[in-house]
């Protein structure tokens, strides 16, 4: 079994840059190629056992293998799998989230985060005609150009820049996004104040990752883009489901366009 599992994390350092899947990147000699999950854990081809910590980034909420999860596919695949038209399931799923999320009027489903945002951010360009963006310092919003973009700042600043964290990012993108400091209402209203005629949007995680909001800083991020007309997107990937059946805006009490 442990020869198996040394062969796999060989194979996979031949097609996988870095042997892995883009995150995570382990020294050859740490290398782990998993086989299935059950719950909360892993388990690799020697049958090694790992906690996840990662749970499919937040998507596997309710643990690998969830039998109810397990049933609901089989019986879905029975019945066909991916229309390119409205299904039923497609269609209780979206009334459901236009029950639930406070903000949701209409539903569009994506692929992944990185898609989702990238759209919420075109639709708001769309409808203001308008090409600059605020995003906050430390704010990942998916794998697209902007969602990337002064994720671990290099110097503390009390008006941010914007600077990629990748390579390949031109600097025409970093152009249209203006950085505000996560829980700084004062500041992130100049910026906007400042600029307001030429942001199309405001994009914001309501919960920065580990870093809840101060008392009235989504308010006050709310009031100041209702002010100057500007739409509020709230990037619930991580939170949506989680701090609330409603997402973040459920619990924090606010209410973005999209």
């Amino acid at each position: 079994m442990k020869e198996a599992a040394s062969e796999w994390a060989r194979r996979s350092w031949e097609v996988f840059p870095g042997g892995s899947l883009g995150e995570y990147n382990l020294p050859r000699e740490l290398s782990v190629v998993l086989t299935r999950g059950q719950g909360a854990r892993v388990y690799d081809a020697a049958g090694k056992e790992f906690i996840d910590f990662t749970m499919g980034w937040g998507s596997v909420i309710l643990g690998h293998g969830h039998q109810k999860i397990y049933e609901a596919v089989v019986r879905q695949a029975e019945h066909g799998s991916n229309f390119s038209y409205v299904s039923g399931p497609a269609l209780d799923l979206a009334e459901e989230l236009v029950r639930t999320v406070p903000c949701a009027e209409k539903v569009r489903f994506c692929a992944s985060g990185t898609e989702a945002t990238m759209y919420a951010v075109r639709f708001a360009r769309a409808y203001k005609g308008r090409e600059k963006i605020v995003k906050f310092e430390g704010a990942y919003h998916g794998g697209n150009e902007f969602g990337t973009i002064s994720l671990f700042p290099q110097q503390l600043l009390d008006f941010p820049t914007a600077s990629p964290t990748s390579a390949g990012i031109p600097k025409a993108t970093c152009n249209e996004v203006l950085i505000a400091p996560y829980n700084d209402l004062e500041t992130t209203s100049r910026i906007i104040a400042q600029n307001a005629p030429e942001i199309a949007t405001v994009i914001v995680e309501p919960l920065h990752r580990c870093t809840t909001p101060v008392e009235g800083f989504l308010q006050g991020l709310r009031d100041i883009t209702r002010k100057h007309d500007i739409p509020l997107i709230c990037d619930e990937v991580m939170t949506g489901f989680r701090l609330a059946y409603g997402g973040a805006q459920e619990h924090y009490r606010v209410v973005p366009d999209l």
